[in-house]
């Protein structure tokens, strides 16, 4: 989903980020990808964008670079780019955690802040929403739903000008309906834990969720926005050349 969005503060709350790895660049396509673990990330980054585009830097692959860039970075310089993420249902979210991290869900949930303190199991608890807002106000300019995610993605990929491509599934579970690992008692723990994600994305405990579809005209109005920017940023860069031409001339 396209929403207004939030810059001020954005590059300082970027520096001071939890999970610095989390924060995938790429300045020649002028976007950036928000990825939170168990949301697809190895699908949508390693299999999919990085075989379409070049100069992708992370902090992990390349920490020099992403440094650089961080270190850089200002909210003016952020408005100029395209940053999306993909959200989760938590009750969903938890159980694959759990299962990613071999532990039982109650164990996880019961025994959350010790589980915390482990890096690892840290990154993969951590709320979706960090990576979607800062001090409370959404900066993503794209919100893909991890239940219709090629939906979704379709629309990342026009807004980046490549072509729609199948995202294929990797690291995927092998487990049930996420519904069946709960009990009341774990139901409301996740609740507890992730009160942000369900008051920003509107996820419920629902054993049928239902699959939002988004039409082509969305895909449109995201590309008239990115092409609005780029020719914003072309006519700005005309104007400094123009007045650089204009005070040559004053000197001659």
């Amino acid at each position: 989903m396209r929403l207004k969005t939030e810059k001020k503060g954005l590059a300082d709350y970027f520096r001071s980020y939890t999970h610095p790895d989390g924060i995938v660049v790429c300045e020649e396509k002028k976007f950036v990808y928000m990825r939170p673990a168990k949301t697809a990330g190895t699908s949508i980054l390693r299999s999919t964008l990085e075989k379409k585009i070049s100069g992708i830097i992370t902090a992990k692959d390349h920490p020099e670079k992403f440094n650089q860039w961080l270190e850089n970075i200002t909210d003016n310089d952020l408005n100029d780019y395209f940053i999306f993420a993909v959200v989760r249902n938590p009750w969903d979210r938890a159980v694959s955690s759990a299962v990613y991290l071999d532990l039982e869900l109650s164990d996880l949930l019961h025994n959350f802040e010790h589980h915390s303190k482990t890096e690892k199991k840290r990154i993969h608890t951590l709320p979706l929403s960090i990576y979607t807002h800062c001090n409370n106000k959404l900066f993503t300019d794209f919100i893909c739903r991890y239940e219709c995610l090629q939906a979704d993605m379709n629309l990342v990929f026009d807004a980046l000008g490549i072509d729609r491509q199948e995202l294929p599934w990797v690291n995927k579970s092998k487990r049930k309906n996420y519904t069946d690992y709960y009990t009341q008692a774990e139901i409301v723990k996740v609740a507890e834990l992730y009160q942000s994600d369900i008051k920003n994305f509107g996820y419920a405990f629902d054993p049928k969720p239902s699959v939002v579809s988004y039409t082509h005209t969305e895909s449109v109005i995201i590309n008239i926005k990115i092409q609005i920017k780029k020719l914003g940023r072309r006519l700005g860069l005309i104007s400094k050349k123009q007045k650089f031409i204009n005070s040559e001339n004053k000197k001659n």
